[in-house]
């Protein structure tokens, strides 16, 4: 059962400025102030202006609570449909409780255990027709087409593996307790960097691989370098969403999402205080939609973006 809310957007909505009209007693009163006539009409527009420059969510649906400790939410464009990653359980407990739920872009759901049986799955990502993601410890494949046609990959030293993103010849995955990123190509899993301490969201995007870290916002280079450090202050980040032209979607655990337009800041949304969490984001970007795991609520969220005009 889907949680209709019918609410305004959660900042930056635009209401009509009025703009005072002069009802003319004489020809010359009206003659007496055309400079600050000129100024108060000059004056709402600009104020419009100010704030459709403002980034924003307006909530648009909420599901009931039916998916259990889930981490992720990915948009398979194909198919205009969610893959929802559950834990279930403890997120670091080998319990088999974990599974990958399928959900519809209006909440419905469409398969409550899709792929069942796992342990703590959370960063998902799509490579080659197959859905990959993160079980603790190990890499998971998965058919598109047929849930059961699975293959798994070993992460040897991993404690804490948390989320992925499809590269051009294999899948990045981000260890956030060994500070490690490795790369999975052909079947293969190569450490690439080890000292990129609270790693968790990745994005490779535009030919360029984005990753949080405790240090911010960084660009990595293929091969795992970093080459700079675009936002600083999001620190501890989860979720990653590139938007282009440096602009990005923030999502931390706690219970906050930011837009971040390069080392500027401001944010959207915070449930902290209601003790609901933001984890690892989805995104449509045509109709753009965000989507929201909320956690230990067992419940996604979905949110349509306003973005700078």
């Amino acid at each position: 059962m889907i949680l209709k809310l019918l609410k305004p957007a959660l900042s930056g909505s635009i209401l009509p400025l009025g703009i005072g009209l002069c009802f003319v007693l004489t020809l010359g009163a009206c003659n007496t102030a055309p400079e600050q006539n000129r100024a108060q009409e000059e004056e709402a527009p600009s104020s419009e202006k100010k704030e459709s420059n403002k980034a924003s969510l307006e909530l648009a649906w909420e599901t009931d609570s039916l998916f259990p400790t889930n981490e992720s939410v990915l948009y398979l464009r194909d198919e205009d449909l969610l893959f929802v990653s559950c834990i279930a359980g403890n997120p670091t407990e080998k319990d088999g409780l974990g599974h990958i739920a399928k959900l519809s872009t209006d909440g419905k759901v469409l398969d409550a255990a899709w792929a069942p049986g796992f342990n703590a799955p959370k960063g998902m990502c799509v490579f080659e027709d197959r859905l990959y993601f993160t079980d603790i410890d190990r890499v998971v494949s998965i058919a598109l087409a047929n849930p059961k046609d699975q293959v798994t990959y070993p992460v040897a030293g991993a404690s804490f593996l948390n989320d992925l993103s499809a590269g051009k010849r294999g899948v990045y995955i981000s260890d956030m307790q060994t500070a490690k990123l490795h790369y999975l190509e052909a079947g293969i899993v190569h450490t690439i960097n080890e000292s990129l301490e609270g790693l968790n969201g990745l994005a490779y995007f535009e030919d360029r691989l984005y990753a949080l870290s405790n240090e911010g916002l960084l660009v990595l280079s293929e091969g795992g370098e970093v080459l700079e450090t675009i936002n600083s202050e999001l620190k501890g980040g989860d979720g990653l969403i590139p938007l282009g032209n440096n602009r990005f979607i923030i999502s931390r655990w706690q219970g906050e999402i930011w837009y971040a337009d390069g080392a500027k800041s401001s944010l959207l949304l915070d449930s902290k205080e209601a003790g609901i969490q933001t984890a690892d984001i989805g995104y449509d970007a045509q109709s753009q939609m965000l989507y929201v795991p909320r956690f230990f609520a067992n419940k996604v969220s979905a949110y349509k973006l306003h973005l700078p005009k």
